[in-house]
């Protein structure tokens, strides 16, 4: 069950490179009050069932707590680097670079969840790196020397997403049994919101914008979530990130659907060489059971 509610929140979230490109708003109005709704909502449902009380009245060691506070940190980071790579280069580009993360877990989690690395992990380590090269060389815009800067710095922004995506994952997997599911995200949420205030008085927002922020606080920050959450109470680290490769194919879908992007052949190669670095991850995972 645990599995299934974590490849439900990824289909959820693999729609947001479409949210991104028609919200004309900048990445922190767009991150800002999607939290903000979603942080309100998610107050309302825990003070409604009273788990807000409960979860208030618990005695956290500090660990868990600086962890919880950790959250939102890292979860601005990856927002904001994987908006900014949405907006600079194409979907398939940023979403298969953001997928780097299963190696990145990999790397830190003997560090920081006491699991053992094998052989495989540095294997996928290589070959990442070459599939990010492949993505880096199909961005070339021949003489547009501008543009072909402006889509390496979306390709990069993709892979620090992918980065801060990976350091999100471990740390949800250290206090998800401490912390119930909606008290983490609506934490989140409203930590997020609170850092960004101070920057979102000179952003203009219409009622143009109410529909799609909407949507993206309720569904994409509240019910994707919720259940991502929730799949890390059976889902390992390395497992949840594997799975995340329901995203990119949903995403690479949805943005041929919608904005007729389709992946030149470099950025297909090189996003096949990133989602076998995973596979090899994943299948080194399954012989250690």
């Amino acid at each position: 069950m645990g599995y299934l509610k974590i490849i439900a929140a990824l289909l959820i979230w693999s729609s947001l490179g479409i949210f991104v490109r028609k919200i004309d708003l900048p990445n922190t109005g767009l991150i800002f009050y999607p939290a903000l709704i979603a942080g309100l909502f998610q107050l309302l449902l825990l003070s409604a069932n009273g788990s807000l009380k409960e979860s208030l009245k618990k005695t956290y060691d500090f660990k868990s707590t600086l962890l919880l506070l950790l959250i939102p940190i890292f979860f601005l980071a990856n927002s904001y680097f994987f908006y900014f790579a949405f907006r600079n280069t194409t979907v398939a580009n940023a979403v298969l670079t953001h997928y780097t993360a299963p190696v990145f877990v990999a790397v830190m989690a003997p560090f920081l969840l006491k699991e053992e690395i094998h052989k495989a992990v540095w294997a996928a380590i290589v070959l990442s790196s070459i599939g990010l090269w492949f993505i880096m060389k199909g961005s070339s815009h021949g003489e547009d020397l501008i543009a072909a800067n402006s889509e390496s710095i979306g390709i990069m922004s993709g892979a620090l997403s992918g980065l801060a995506y990976a350091f999100l994952i471990v740390t949800l997997r250290r206090i998800a049994a401490s912390y119930s599911s909606l008290f983490i995200i609506c934490v989140q949420n409203l930590v997020v919101a609170v850092i960004l205030l101070p920057f979102i008085p000179g952003i203009a927002l219409s009622l143009h914008h109410l529909p799609y922020l909407l949507i993206m606080g309720i569904v994409h920050s509240t019910i994707a979530p919720l259940l991502y959450v929730q799949g890390f109470h059976t889902a390992k680290a390395n497992e949840a990130a594997i799975l995340g490769y329901f995203e990119p194919v949903g995403a690479i879908l949805l943005a041929f659907i919608f904005l007729q992007e389709v992946p030149g052949t470099k950025a297909f190669l090189g996003g096949l060489l990133i989602l076998f670095s995973g596979y090899l991850i994943l299948r080194d995972k399954m012989k250690g059971l």
